[in-house]
Protein backbone atom coordinates (compact mmCIF):
# COMPACT_ATOMS: atom_id res chain seq x y z
CA UNK A 1 0.00 0.00 0.00
CA UNK A 2 2.79 2.43 0.83
CA UNK A 3 4.31 2.12 -2.64
CA UNK A 4 0.93 2.85 -4.17
CA UNK A 5 0.61 6.08 -2.19
CA UNK A 6 4.17 7.11 -3.05
CA UNK A 7 3.45 6.49 -6.75
CA UNK A 8 0.23 8.52 -6.52
CA UNK A 9 2.08 11.35 -4.74
CA UNK A 10 4.77 11.44 -7.41
CA UNK A 11 2.20 11.37 -10.18
CA UNK A 12 0.07 14.16 -8.74
CA UNK A 13 2.67 16.51 -7.34
CA UNK A 14 6.07 15.95 -8.89
CA UNK A 15 5.52 15.09 -12.54
CA UNK A 16 3.42 18.18 -13.41
CA UNK A 17 6.40 20.31 -12.38
CA UNK A 18 8.65 18.41 -14.75
CA UNK A 19 6.14 18.82 -17.59
CA UNK A 20 5.72 22.50 -16.77
CA UNK A 21 9.49 23.04 -16.85
CA UNK A 22 9.68 21.39 -20.26
CA UNK A 23 6.90 23.58 -21.65
CA UNK A 24 8.49 26.68 -20.10
CA UNK A 25 11.70 25.83 -21.96
CA UNK A 26 9.81 25.41 -25.25
CA UNK A 27 7.95 28.65 -24.64
CA UNK A 28 11.20 30.54 -24.00
CA UNK A 29 12.67 29.09 -27.20
CA UNK A 30 9.58 30.13 -29.14
CA UNK A 31 9.73 33.67 -27.78
CA UNK A 32 13.47 33.99 -28.53
CA UNK A 33 13.84 32.14 -31.82
CA UNK A 34 10.25 32.55 -33.10
CA UNK A 35 10.60 29.02 -34.37
CA UNK A 36 9.24 25.87 -32.81
CA UNK A 37 7.80 23.45 -35.35
CA UNK A 38 5.88 20.42 -34.09
CA UNK A 39 6.20 21.60 -30.48
CA UNK A 40 3.85 20.54 -27.71
CA UNK A 41 2.81 23.78 -26.02
CA UNK A 42 -0.59 22.67 -24.75
CA UNK A 43 -1.99 24.49 -21.70
CA UNK A 44 0.71 27.18 -21.81
CA UNK A 45 0.05 30.85 -21.19
CA UNK A 46 1.70 33.41 -23.45
CA UNK A 47 -0.83 36.16 -23.59
CA UNK A 48 0.32 39.33 -25.31
CA UNK A 49 3.56 37.75 -26.58
CA UNK A 50 5.14 39.27 -29.68
CA UNK A 51 5.60 36.37 -32.08
CA UNK A 52 5.27 38.24 -35.37
CA UNK A 53 6.38 35.98 -38.21
CA UNK A 54 6.88 32.93 -35.97
CA UNK A 55 7.18 29.50 -37.60
CA UNK A 56 5.17 27.09 -35.46
CA UNK A 57 3.71 24.74 -38.07
CA UNK A 58 2.48 21.40 -36.80
CA UNK A 59 2.56 22.55 -33.18
CA UNK A 60 0.07 21.64 -30.48
CA UNK A 61 -1.58 24.63 -28.72
CA UNK A 62 -4.51 22.80 -27.11
CA UNK A 63 -6.23 25.03 -24.53
CA UNK A 64 -3.47 27.68 -24.64
CA UNK A 65 -4.12 31.18 -23.34
CA UNK A 66 -2.99 33.35 -26.23
CA UNK A 67 -5.12 36.46 -25.75
CA UNK A 68 -3.58 39.49 -27.41
CA UNK A 69 -0.73 37.48 -28.94
CA UNK A 70 0.88 38.96 -32.06
CA UNK A 71 1.28 36.22 -34.66
CA UNK A 72 0.81 38.28 -37.82
CA UNK A 73 2.59 36.73 -40.78
CA UNK A 74 3.19 33.58 -38.76
CA UNK A 75 3.11 30.02 -40.08
CA UNK A 76 0.76 27.76 -38.15
CA UNK A 77 0.16 25.19 -40.90
CA UNK A 78 -1.55 22.03 -39.57
CA UNK A 79 -1.28 23.30 -36.00
CA UNK A 80 -3.78 22.32 -33.32
CA UNK A 81 -5.35 25.35 -31.63
CA UNK A 82 -8.42 23.54 -30.34
CA UNK A 83 -10.07 25.28 -27.35
CA UNK A 84 -7.35 27.97 -27.33
CA UNK A 85 -8.10 31.52 -26.21
CA UNK A 86 -7.10 34.00 -28.91
CA UNK A 87 -9.18 36.99 -27.84
CA UNK A 88 -7.94 40.15 -29.62
CA UNK A 89 -5.03 38.19 -31.10
CA UNK A 90 -3.35 39.44 -34.29
CA UNK A 91 -3.24 36.63 -36.85
CA UNK A 92 -3.34 38.91 -39.87
CA UNK A 93 -1.58 37.45 -42.91
CA UNK A 94 -0.88 34.24 -40.95
CA UNK A 95 -0.85 30.88 -42.74
CA UNK A 96 -3.29 28.61 -40.89
CA UNK A 97 -3.70 26.01 -43.64
CA UNK A 98 -5.44 22.93 -42.22
CA UNK A 99 -5.32 24.26 -38.65
CA UNK A 100 -7.60 22.64 -36.08
CA UNK A 101 -9.31 25.57 -34.39
CA UNK A 102 -12.45 23.86 -33.11
CA UNK A 103 -14.12 25.74 -30.26
CA UNK A 104 -11.37 28.36 -30.25
CA UNK A 105 -12.21 31.80 -28.84
CA UNK A 106 -11.33 34.32 -31.56
CA UNK A 107 -13.41 37.18 -30.16
CA UNK A 108 -12.27 40.45 -31.79
CA UNK A 109 -9.23 38.69 -33.30
CA UNK A 110 -7.61 40.08 -36.45
CA UNK A 111 -7.44 37.45 -39.19
CA UNK A 112 -7.46 39.89 -42.09
CA UNK A 113 -5.69 38.48 -45.15
CA UNK A 114 -5.04 35.23 -43.25
CA UNK A 115 -4.81 31.99 -45.22
CA UNK A 116 -7.07 29.35 -43.62
CA UNK A 117 -7.52 26.87 -46.47
CA UNK A 118 -9.18 23.72 -45.11
CA UNK A 119 -9.03 24.87 -41.48
CA UNK A 120 -11.60 23.62 -38.98
CA UNK A 121 -13.28 26.38 -36.95
CA UNK A 122 -16.39 24.38 -36.01
CA UNK A 123 -17.96 25.72 -32.85
CA UNK A 124 -15.51 28.62 -32.62
CA UNK A 125 -16.47 31.96 -31.14
CA UNK A 126 -15.37 34.75 -33.47
CA UNK A 127 -17.69 37.58 -32.43
CA UNK A 128 -16.38 40.87 -33.85
CA UNK A 129 -13.41 39.14 -35.53
CA UNK A 130 -11.88 40.59 -38.70
CA UNK A 131 -11.73 38.06 -41.55
CA UNK A 132 -11.58 40.72 -44.27
CA UNK A 133 -9.76 39.55 -47.41
CA UNK A 134 -9.07 36.18 -45.70
CA UNK A 135 -8.80 32.98 -47.73
CA UNK A 136 -11.42 30.72 -46.13
CA UNK A 137 -11.82 28.25 -48.98
CA UNK A 138 -13.04 24.88 -47.69
CA UNK A 139 -13.12 26.07 -44.07
CA UNK A 140 -15.47 24.33 -41.65
CA UNK A 141 -17.44 27.03 -39.82
CA UNK A 142 -20.21 24.73 -38.60
CA UNK A 143 -21.96 26.29 -35.59
CA UNK A 144 -19.32 29.05 -35.39
CA UNK A 145 -20.40 32.34 -33.80
CA UNK A 146 -19.50 34.96 -36.40
CA UNK A 147 -21.85 37.68 -35.19
CA UNK A 148 -20.59 41.20 -35.92
CA UNK A 149 -17.51 39.82 -37.68
CA UNK A 150 -16.05 41.31 -40.86
CA UNK A 151 -15.99 38.93 -43.84
CA UNK A 152 -15.72 41.62 -46.52
CA UNK A 153 -13.70 40.36 -49.48
CA UNK A 154 -13.14 36.93 -47.88
CA UNK A 155 -13.10 33.85 -50.11
CA UNK A 156 -15.75 31.50 -48.67
CA UNK A 157 -15.81 29.07 -51.61
CA UNK A 158 -16.84 25.59 -50.36
CA UNK A 159 -16.87 26.84 -46.76
CA UNK A 160 -19.35 25.03 -44.51
CA UNK A 161 -21.56 27.52 -42.67
CA UNK A 162 -24.21 25.13 -41.31
CA UNK A 163 -25.75 26.67 -38.16
CA UNK A 164 -23.15 29.48 -38.15
CA UNK A 165 -24.44 32.64 -36.45
CA UNK A 166 -24.02 35.58 -38.82
CA UNK A 167 -26.19 38.33 -37.32
CA UNK A 168 -24.60 41.75 -37.80
CA UNK A 169 -21.67 40.32 -39.76
CA UNK A 170 -20.34 42.26 -42.73
CA UNK A 171 -20.69 39.80 -45.61
CA UNK A 172 -18.16 39.22 -48.40
CA UNK A 173 -19.94 41.75 -50.63
CA UNK A 174 -20.04 44.45 -47.93
CA UNK A 175 -23.72 44.14 -46.90
CA UNK A 176 -24.61 43.61 -43.25
CA UNK A 177 -26.33 40.33 -42.37
CA UNK A 178 -29.72 40.56 -40.61
CA UNK A 179 -29.81 39.96 -36.86
CA UNK A 180 -31.17 36.40 -37.04
CA UNK A 181 -28.96 35.17 -39.89
CA UNK A 182 -27.94 31.57 -39.36
CA UNK A 183 -26.11 29.46 -41.94
CA UNK A 184 -26.30 32.19 -44.58
CA UNK A 185 -26.34 35.96 -44.69
CA UNK A 186 -29.93 37.22 -44.83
Amino acid sequence: MTNRYLYLFLLLFCLPGVASGASDELLARLKNDKKCSKCDLQYTDWQGADLVGAEVSGSFFYKCKMNGVKLSGGKLVWSNLELAELVEADLSKADLTGADMRQTDLTRANLSQAYLYGANLAGSKAVGADFSQAFLKGVNLTAADLRDSNLKGANLERAVLTHALLGGAIWTDGRTCAAGSKGSCQ
